[in-house]
């Protein structure tokens, strides 16, 4: 009988650790599909090139991932509120660097556009 609980006990942390390690790869991915389509959209807009593309999605996945951690913390909290500002104005840093004055001014027009 022991030998039995044992074996099923075994089973059971087995199926519990699956579920965990399913669970982390599948945070992992939210932010890359997300910035994979918001580079998509950026270069249907402004017509990115190749390098354009890569540098973006890399500024993409590394703001989805920080504010992803940034909102799920207190929605109240002022680290959040700082955090999300730092990011953002991270983001458009970066976009200016990668971005011709052309590209770049396309997409500040489509922001305001949106916000509207």
């Amino acid at each position: 009988m022991k030998k039995y609980f044992t074996f099923l006990s075994f089973i059971a942390l087995f199926f519990i650790g699956m579920q965990i390690s399913s669970a982390q790869s599948t945070d992992r991915q939210i932010p890359e599909a997300i910035a994979k389509e918001k580079t998509h959209q950026l270069h249907q807009l402004v017509s990115l090139t190749g390098e354009q593309q890569s540098a973006i999605f890399r500024v993409l996945v590394d703001y989805e991932q920080n504010s992803s951690e940034l909102n799920k913390m207190e929605s109240t909290s002022k680290l959040r509120q700082e955090g999300l500002q730092t990011v953002d104005q991270r983001k458009h840093e970066a976009f200016r660097k990668i971005l011709t004055t052309e590209q770049y001014n396309l997409y500040r027009e489509s922001l305001n556009k949106d916000k509207k």
